[in-house]
């Protein structure tokens, strides 16, 4: 009924996914568009860049959740999925605070990075989505950076990694450290409209679409004009 699949398991460290979609948000839309994901020795960490609104959670989501649905016996929503032992899954996504105990937004994104680069193996699947927004630019590009290193270069560790951001500084990462692969989330422009296409594609994205998103929003005309402007 659902289009799911029997996922094949394997020793070796990999997560190979045809054709992923993410099994609640598919039943929520009138087209969900599939994609692929390849992670492995050889890939230990995708940098997924794109616009906002572009899809990039759900897709790293999905290969999270077809991951762990795999692990559970459960059949998988994928045309195909081929899938290596996992011990843990890590996720630093969303935005929290915890003001009874003191802790900003941003303590809250530490403190969830900390465990996860303290704890996670090779044999773990780790999802970071947007670490270092709650700082300055140039901190939060700063600890971004030097977190997707860690993971990507740590002897002890490197566990395969979902690395989604708007520091588009980051994708130099892939001509630097072993490892590291860059992807990007399809947009087009078309007559000052942005159009996501959903697709990841091989790659880095240069921009992030950032103010048509707020005008999809609906920002004041003269705020969006002005931050063009800026």
């Amino acid at each position: 009924e659902s289009d799911y699949c029997a996922p094949e398991f394997t020793q070796e460290q990999v997560i190979e996914i045809e054709g992923g979609r993410h099994p609640v948000v598919e039943r929520q839309v009138e087209h969900f568009i599939a994609n692929d994901a390849r992670l492995s020795p050889a890939r230990r960490m995708l940098i997924v860049t794109g616009p906002n609104m572009g899809g990039k959670s759900t897709y790293m989501r999905q290969v999270a959740l077809i991951a762990l649905l795999a692990h559970t016996g459960s059949f998988v929503p994928a045309k195909s999925a081929r899938v290596g032992p996992l011990d843990q899954v890590y996720t630093r996504v969303g935005a929290s605070d915890d003001l009874a105990g003191g802790r900003s937004t941003f303590m809250v994104e530490m403190t969830e990075a900390a465990a996860i680069l303290h704890a996670a193996t090779e044999r773990s699947l780790v999802l970071m989505d947007e670490i270092g927004r709650g700082t300055s630019t140039f901190d939060g590009l700063s600890i971004a950076w030097a977190v997707a290193e860690y993971l990507a270069s740590n002897p002890r560790s490197r566990p395969k990694t979902l690395f989604a951001t708007h520091y588009h500084e980051l994708t130099d990462l892939a001509d630097l450290v072993p490892g590291v692969v860059n992807a990007h989330v399809s947009a087009r422009e078309w007559k000052d409209e942005i159009v996501f296409l959903r697709k990841i594609v091989a790659g880095r994205s240069d921009r992030s679409y950032g103010i048509q998103v707020a005008r999809l929003a609906g920002l004041p005309g003269s705020v969006v004009a002005r931050a063009r402007e800026i």
